[in-house]
């Protein structure tokens, strides 16, 4: 069985490495950030379940409310970062060893939902399948363990 939690959240990024107008413009995005975990289990509980929702995508929703919504994502060298920091030095900010591609940014949730899942000791009974991100209603990227590497 799989289960899939999905959550929004609004952030922005530009790219300083891109030739493309928009991109290098800061802008923002309604993004959906889905969380696929894979049973490991073939049976169910006696409860009917093969475990409550809620210890499955407790971290989850918290990392994506508090860590990801209304946050700018960007480029460590970013050069608008400075005077950002000096003007709001509490900004939300994620920082990016490059450009904060979607690509980039699934390899990211990947990596923490993966130590999510190891903290949360369920590794046993669940198996993380993979992510997907929308970054708007037309445009996606799903990772997977074949295409991450730590």
């Amino acid at each position: 069985m799989e289960f899939n939690f999905r959550y929004r959240f609004e952030a922005a990024h530009r790219f300083i490495n891109s030739t493309s107008i928009p991109c290098m413009t800061p802008h923002g995005h309604t993004w959906h950030a889905t969380l696929h975990l894979q049973s490991r289990r073939a049976d169910l509980n006696s409860d009917n379940m093969v475990l409550e929702f809620s210890k499955m995508k407790a971290a989850w929703k918290k990392f994506v409310g508090e860590i990801l919504d209304h946050s700018y994502l960007c480029n460590s060298r970013d050069p608008i970062l400075e005077p950002l920091l000096s003007s709001n030095g509490q900004a939300r900010l994620l920082l990016f060893p490059g450009d904060p591609t979607t690509e980039i940014i699934a390899l990211f949730l990947f990596s923490k939902a993966e130590q999510m899942l190891n903290a949360s000791g369920l590794q046993d009974l669940l198996a993380l399948r993979g992510i997907t991100v929308e970054e708007t209603p037309t445009n996606s990227v799903f990772c997977d363990r074949a295409f991450y590497t730590e």
